[in-house]
């Protein structure tokens, strides 16, 4: 019996991994901050997280199992307590909480993520497929964006979890240049399927960097072979053009500087470890993003030029928000230091501190996912949550699995200008299977 459900487990995770990034879901409250919709205090049932509880609870049913037939011994590692204490402090921070429901939503969103952690990490299953699956999964999400960015135009769709983006509703992300014939053009960013361009240009950051890493280690089996290998070798190289163009059109400055930060550190490990096949290799991919983003550039210089600078309104106003956003993360943590505001509640907290009323779109989370780890769950919720990324940076390197670090810092950089790792559904699981995947590759040297 044990051995059937390890294999509905195991194709169950293929399909959650593959169905991650849609957004499908039915709506239970809607959030409302200052008479208009908030995302943030939004409680909703996504449909992953019906099939994601139902493989959880399958695998606890398996593993109580072979734990009462003393299969294996069961060893709790430091990285589970680390885990542990950070479960701890989110259940409490819910006592500390305005709205004690939304913290409720918020916290069993946390522990959906955390039993993905589980399963990525424990769980029998093909690796190869699992990564293939959710590169196949997030091709959609690439496709859709370059089309949306392209056309200029969105659809919505409720079964595949899309909503409609008009560039000329306020609060759509857009960038505003001069055309050439002198009027204001506002350009839709890239969405995909998901809730901001932010969240597309992460989530290309990291899929390219793990595609990245197959394309290197398949590179390797490709000289005295042909067939499978060189097909594979194509279908990547295609994959990793058309996940870059997504990457470029999101607009994401911080995905861009995370993926940046990761092809610097893989070359200089590729450097130290003396692998000059795939030196070569990379340096080939690296020609071939630069010659993609010069042709790209030729025809858009006036979006790169007005979304890396800070001469533009809607670039002033991004700049002034960020710092305004940091500048009201300190006052609240000033005033939640040790127990934080509670899980899911710093809109709330937001605006309870705001004098002056604002659209409801203003009150969202503080641009770092650190600084709201702190704001919500406070100082010894921060700690936790750093060092559970601090001890598989050095759980990687102990283990020499080089690239988890290229992963992990890449992460971290993005995670220093954007929230959504934490406070979005998407963001938490996916941030899950990234430190799953990454415990896992250390735990098999």
């Amino acid at each position: 019996m044990n051995k059937y459900f390890k294999k509905i487990i195991e194709h169950g995770l293929y399909i959650i991994v593959f169905l991650l990034s849609l957004q499908a879901r039915l709506f239970i409250r809607n959030g409302e901050i200052e008479g208009g919709f908030s995302e943030y205090l939004t409680i909703s049932l996504y449909g992953v997280d019906i099939l994601l509880l139902i493989i959880i609870l399958l695998n606890g049913f398996i593993f109580l199992r072979e734990l009462k037939a003393k299969k294996f011994d069961f060893k709790i590692s430091k990285l589970l307590y680390l885990i542990g204490g950070l479960d701890l402090i989110v259940f409490i921070s819910i006592f500390f909480a305005e709205d004690k429901i939304l913290a409720l939503y918020k916290y069993s969103i946390f522990l959906l993520g955390i039993g993905l952690f589980w399963l990525i990490a424990g769980a029998s299953y093909n690796k190869a497929k699992l990564l293939w699956s959710f590169l196949a999964g997030i091709i959609l999400q690439t496709c859709l964006g370059i089309w949306q960015f392209l056309m200029q135009s969105s659809f919505a769709n409720k079964w595949l979890g899309l909503a409609m983006h008009d560039s000329s509703d306020l609060g759509v992300s857009v960038i505003e240049v001069i055309g050439s014939d002198g009027v204001w053009e506002r350009w839709l960013r890239a969405y995909g399927g998901f809730d901001h361009p932010n969240i597309l240009g992460g989530v290309m950051a990291i899929g390219l960097l793990v595609l990245l890493n197959l394309y290197l280690k398949n590179s390797n089996l490709i000289t005295g072979q042909s067939g499978f290998q060189k097909i594979k070798q194509y279908l990547l190289l295609t994959a990793y053009i058309l996940m870059f163009m997504a990457l470029i059109f999101s607009f994401s400055r911080a995905a861009w500087l995370g993926f940046i930060v990761g092809i610097i550190i893989l070359s200089f490990i590729l450097v130290i470890q003396k692998k000059y096949y795939q030196q070569k290799e990379l340096l080939i991919i690296i020609l071939i993003s630069v010659a993609l983003t010069s042709l790209i550039y030729s025809q858009y210089s006036n979006l790169f030029q007005t979304r890396l600078s800070i001469n533009s309104r809607l670039e002033n106003i991004s700049y002034a928000e960020r710092v305004s956003s940091i500048n009201d993360s300190k006052i609240i943590i000033k005033d939640n230091f040790l127990f934080g505001t509670g899980i899911g509640n710093y809109a709330l907290e937001l605006d309870n501190n705001t004098i002056n009323s604002h659209p409801s779109w203003y009150y969202q989370p503080v641009h770092n996912a650190f600084l709201l780890v702190w704001s919500e769950l406070g100082i010894f919720g921060l700690l936790f949550f750093a060092l559970l990324l601090v001890y598989l940076l050095f759980n990687s390197y102990k283990n020499k699995k080089y690239f988890n670090i290229v992963i992990i810092l890449s992460l971290i950089t993005i995670m220093m200008f954007d929230h959504w790792w934490w406070s979005l559904h998407f963001g938490v699981l996916f941030w899950w299977f990234v430190m799953g995947m990454v415990y896992r590759d250390n735990k098999f040297v």
